[in-house]
């Protein structure tokens, strides 16, 4: 159980969190392109690619985030090729390529399974298109709700998802007020040490995101985030380092029960 701040305390963390969040877009704004990966032509994929994101988002999951989103690039290139027709087609070829070895996720048949389940979701519900999940300039609401249809597309996932197409891709969104952040263990540490949230609950924890940014609650997300990877670590943060370090409460044992990838 956390220990919730002042609301004045609150919305000083909040002000904080939104002036980094600021600075994190004024760095994206300046880079050549979106980074999601390092591995340059995995990025790219990513980038340029409407199901080569979507299924990066499926394939982001318990394993480093850099690796996670590499999946599309390295599946394409054990496949010799890469659309949503191939991997519906091809589910045992598609399971050949995950498992390896090397396997190419830390979850290969499952990882594989929500994959092609996806692409026959986009060519079932979407006319083969990944781009049409989108491209009707979606509310944020009803966009995440499209993409948790999405079998291994969970809450903390999607909301991720509507942020960086949003924010870094220029998809065009309608009522940001409706995104949310994601329920991430970088970001439910720094929302009870900051004294933001007072439990680690996936409901409470949108809910104060909604009630303290209710114009767009998602732009706390990526600040918090990495903050939480940062300086907020599980173990021996860095509080005096952190760039909130001037409003933030630093309760560092309310985020001891934390658990999660």
């Amino acid at each position: 159980m956390g220990t919730r701040a002042s609301d004045r305390s609150r919305q000083e963390v909040a002000r904080a969190l939104l002036v980094f969040g600021e600075e994190l877009d004024a760095i994206e704004a300046n880079r050549l392109s979106t980074v999601l990966t390092i591995n340059e032509p995995a990025n790219d994929l990513l980038v340029n690619d409407p199901w080569g994101f979507l299924c990066g988002v499926i394939c982001d999951y318990q394993m480093p985030a850099d690796r996670a989103w590499a999946t599309p690039y390295n599946l394409s290139q054990r496949l010799g090729g890469w659309s949503v027709e191939l991997v519906a087609s091809r589910p045992m070829e598609v399971r050949r390529a995950f498992l390896g070895p090397p396997a190419i996720h830390r979850f290969p048949n499952q990882t594989s399974g929500f994959v092609i389940d996806g692409a026959r979701r986009v060519i079932d519900s979407y006319d083969g298109d990944a781009s049409n999940v989108w491209a009707d300039e979606p509310t944020a609401r009803d966009l995440q709700r499209r993409l948790i249809e999405f079998k291994g597309i969970s809450q903390k996932k999607a909301a991720m998802a509507v942020e960086i197409l949003y924010a870094q891709l220029g998809v065009p969104i309608r009522e940001m007020e409706g995104s949310d952040i994601a329920y991430d263990v970088h970001v439910r540490r720094v929302m009870l040490r900051s004294g933001l949230a007072e439990r680690d609950d996936v409901a409470h924890m949108v809910e104060v995101a909604r009630a303290l940014h209710p114009e767009r609650p998602g732009a706390l997300d990526l600040p918090m985030w990495e903050i939480g990877r940062t300086w907020c670590h599980k173990s021996a943060p860095d509080c005096d380092s952190c760039v909130i370090a001037q409003s933030c409460p630093r309760l560092v044992s309310a985020a001891d029960g934390v658990r999660g990838a």
